[in-house]
């Protein structure tokens, strides 16, 4: 049985040992395995040790890894943050009521 030959959403190739991305929820991780059976094409991503339709995957180059990765906030950074998000919602939504409730 020959090498399955396998594309992500963007058409590119797909192989073990290829980073991908699950864009739904942002999850990263190794193709570890692919098969294929009647429903498709999966490959296992070693993060979740989940296997995903290899048509919903995105090949990711190492480099954008560190662009999509966690980024680490400083306390001054999530107060600015904390701030422009109640500046953002409108005065009759921030005072939740009594009357409201059941």
């Amino acid at each position: 049985m020959g090498e399955i030959e396998v594309r992500d959403s963007a058409g590119n190739p797909l192989h073990t040992g290829n980073f991908v991305l699950y864009a739904p929820t942002g999850t990263m991780g190794n193709v570890t395995e692919i098969m294929s059976d009647e429903e498709g094409t999966w490959a296992l991503v070693d993060k979740t040790n989940l296997y995903y339709k290899t048509e919903i995957l995105t090949l990711v180059k190492k480099e954008d890894e560190k662009e999509v990765g966690e980024k680490i906030f400083t306390r001054e950074e999530v107060s600015e943050r904390i701030e422009k998000e109640k500046e953002a919602v409108p005065a009759e939504m921030s005072d939740v009521s009594v009357e409201s409730g059941g």
